[in-house]
């Protein structure tokens, strides 16, 4: 999940983004970044909202970061 790299692109705290959201708690959120929590998909929705893209883009796996030599 993307999560993580587009709030902090878009430069939201987790705080701030919950807040946004609708009052989702930071707490959860930090949760659904590490993939221990599960989301539904309507918070889904409300989060590619906020964050201004689509649910497709908050869902897809990231890249592999590749090594540097």
């Amino acid at each position: 999940m993307m999560l993580r790299e587009i709030r902090k692109r878009k430069k939201l705290t987790l705080k701030a983004l919950a807040a946004k959201a609708g009052g989702l708690s930071y707490p959860y959120l930090s949760q659904v970044e590490r993939g221990e929590a599960n989301i539904s998909l309507n918070t889904l929705q409300r989060l590619a909202t906020v964050l201004g893209v689509t649910v497709s883009e908050l869902v897809r796996e990231p890249k592999p970061k590749r090594a540097r030599r």
